[in-house]
């Protein structure tokens, strides 16, 4: 028998063992990535529908207008991601200001990114994503008050 054929029994199973190890930590690790990419996917798209409120909710005629356009878009620019249960709020009000003053019209969205599915211990089960944006109103824009 030689050397090589000798020590070789002592080799068996040690695959499945370090598949039993390594497996484990390398799923933790593709589920912590998805959670990372599903994160900043939703603040992205947070942050995109927060901007294109604000720019339709400032170039709307009433305080009314402004609001509703603005809610609308957001939700059109939120649909298909994967933000759960948005919150979208848009100011207006430098709509009401006279020809000549300036203002500025605000959106936030408040998103949750829902995490629950990936079973990572120690993850919450879903975070909290909330961005702003503001668009200036033009100043010499006729506005119906």
């Amino acid at each position: 028998m030689t050397r090589h054929s000798q020590f070789r029994g002592y080799q068996r199973g040690a695959v499945a063992v370090e598949a039993a190890l390594i497996l484990p930590s390398l799923l933790m690790i593709a589920a912590m990535t998805t959670g990372g990419w599903r994160l900043s996917e939703v603040r992205a798209d947070a942050q995109s529908a927060a901007e294109v409120a604000a720019r339709a909710g400032s170039v709307a005629s009433t305080v009314g207008e402004g609001h509703a356009v603005g809610q609308r878009v957001a939700m059109t620019e939120l649909a298909g991601s994967r933000c759960s249960d948005p919150a979208i709020s848009i100011d207006s009000s430098a709509l009401a200001l006279p020809v000549g003053s300036t203002g500025v019209t605000s959106a936030r969205v408040r998103c949750t990114v829902r995490l629950s599915d990936l079973l990572v211990p120690g993850m919450p089960g879903a975070l909290h994503v909330e961005s702003t944006a503001h668009s200036t109103v033009d100043s010499h824009r006729e506005r119906h008050v």
